[in-house]
Order: C-alpha cells, then sequence, then structure tokens
C-alpha cells in the first residue's frame, strides 16, 4: 500500500464526477430532442466494491483470468433513464430532475476536490518540513 494508494483513488472519483457531468449537461443539452433518452452514469456500486476490497476484503479469484478490481480500475456505465409517462415527441429529459442532479454531482466533485487539495497540502508540509 502506497502512501499515494487514496489520492490516486480520490483522482479517480474526480474523474467519474467530471464523465457524469458531462452526460447530465448532454441530457440538458438534447431536452428538446424527439425522441431522446435520458442517460445516467452509475459507478457508485462499482466504487464501492472496490474500495471494499482496498481496505481488506479478499475476493476468491478462480481463474487467472479475472481481475481484481481497484478504485483506480473503475468505470461507469452509462444506462438510459427508465421512463414511465413519456410525452408525445417520445423524449425522456426532466429538466428539473438534471439540474437538481448536475447541482449534486457539483458538490460532490467540489467536496472530493478539497480533500485532494487538503492531502497534497499535508504531503507539500512534510516535504518542506524535512528539509
Amino acid at each position: 500500500m502506497s502512501i499515494f494508494d487514496e489520492s490516486f483513488a480520490l483522482a479517480r472519483v474526480l474523474d467519474l464526477r467530471n464523465a457524469r457531468h458531462r452526460v447530465i449537461i448532454a441530457n440538458v443539452a438534447n431536452e428538446e430532442t424527439p425522441g431522446y433518452r435520458a442517460k445516467e452514469l452509475h459507478f457508485k456500486d462499482a466504487l464501492a466494491a472496490a474500495s471494499e476490497n482496498a481496505q481488506g476484503v479478499t475476493l476468491n479469484k478462480t481463474n487467472d483470468r479475472h481481475l481484481v478490481s481497484t478504485v483506480e480500475t473503475v468505470q461507469g456505465r452509462i444506462a438510459e433513464v427508465p421512463a414511465s409517462d413519456l410525452p408525445l415527441d417520445a423524449n425522456s429529459v426532466n429538466l428539473e430532475l438534471e439540474m437538481a442532479k448536475l447541482s449534486d454531482n457539483t458538490m460532490q466533485y467540489k467536496a472530493v476536490a478539497e480533500i485532494l487539495r487538503r492531502e497534497f497540502e499535508h504531503i507539500l508540509s512534510a516535504i518542506r518540513e524535512g528539509r
């Protein structure tokens, strides 16, 4: 385990949050496109599973081709958002919902970025004190 493992994991979370931001923005941009189906980037479950692996929970590897998931290798999965009652143009984008998702994603991105910034400040402080 490296002292940078947590930093790399946080950087990956920032990458995934950025990708989710792009998906949400695409939904907003296509709000009036007939037939467009809203999409969502799912990565929280894979991230949680990889995080558990990093904390000492080991998976049984029954085949050499099995890959051990680490936080740095987590990929998001884009899926269409299920729509119940579609309007006449068959567009499933709910602008209010997308804007709420965008706001939530932005707040979470900023929180992770702040944690990462503080980690690097601590590392820099340790380096400077070592002189």
